[in-house]
């Protein structure tokens, strides 16, 4: 399939709705789209309420050694099947992505395993999402060039278009990765991968992500994503502020919007509202 350039409106952050609904903190949201699939349903559907045109499944942990130290092989495999069946139950005709987070396996900046240990673990979930129906998979909240390569290749293998974003520090108005490459280097790697859109996710929205959009407006081919978050536990932008926060990024080359960490239904709706000032805009 060939993806919307945008502007797009993706959903707000499964695991903060999760736990605001009482999954416990340190148990893996996966489990939930088994033991307690009307909650994930749930969310799903007020971001598609509030206008979200993508859902992400409920799978960030999928190919992570934190869900899979607590779920075995035959669950993780169903559990992608279920999540991608609950997303599109609510997704109101809008597209279906199949979510994978990093791996889990150092921390950013570590010693890295082997280029084959980092592909193996994407394999099975990335095959059970794109079988179960996803229209894209999505690899969200990498840190590290050789594990994102990695998780890409074998994501393309699966026959959908692949979209890949990164989390990112901000080190003088500009987003690094903890070895100090630099957010435009891989983006521009991921797009040479094969990836249909690449972005950044749960950094901030304000001057770096503003600067970072109207380069990849003028130096990549394919959309790029914004999904910031609002803020930390206890300092979260509301939803009016989130959006103003967001608007310059968007109206400097973000395509594809959303909220990540903190984001809830309302943040999603603010952004949607913001989508629909822009297109009523006048052109000059």
């Amino acid at each position: 399939m060939t993806l919307p350039p945008g502007p797009l409106l993706l959903d707000g952050a499964m695991g903060t709705a999760l736990l605001a609904r009482g999954l416990p903190p340190g148990e893996v949201p996966e489990a939930w789209v088994l033991a307690r699939p009307e909650e994930v349903a749930a969310v799903h559907r007020a971001h598609a309420e509030a206008g979200a045109r993508v859902l992400l499944t409920c799978t960030f942990n999928a190919a992570s050694l934190r869900a899979s130290n607590r779920l075995p092989p035959s669950r993780l495999a169903r559990a992608c099947a279920r999540g991608v069946a609950l997303a599109r139950a609510e997704a109101r005709g809008g597209l279906v992505a199949g979510a994978l987070g990093p791996l889990a396996v150092s921390v950013p900046g570590g010693v890295a395993p082997p280029q084959a240990d980092l592909s193996a673990p994407f394999l099975a979930p990335a095959r059970a999402l794109a079988a179960a129906g996803a229209d894209l998979l999505w690899l969200e909240s990498q840190y590290d060039a050789r594990e994102a390569a990695a998780a890409l290749s074998v994501a393309r293998a699966a026959g959908l278009p692949v979209v890949v974003t990164f989390t990112l520090s901000e080190l003088d108005g500009r987003f690094v990765a903890a070895d100090g490459g630099t957010a435009e280097r891989l983006l521009l790697a991921a797009v040479q991968g094969g990836a249909a859109a690449v972005g950044v996710n749960c950094v901030e929205a304000g001057p770096a992500l503003t600067a970072l959009a109207a380069w990849a407006r003028a130096e990549l081919s394919v959309p790029f994503v914004a999904k910031p978050s609002p803020g930390q536990p206890g300092a979260v932008r509301s939803p009016t502020a989130f959006a103003a926060a967001l608007a310059p990024a968007l109206r400097a080359g973000a395509c594809w919007v959303g909220g990540c960490c903190g984001a809830e239904a309302g943040h999603v709706a603010a952004l949607a509202a913001l989508l629909r000032d822009q297109a009523d805009a006048p052109r000059g």
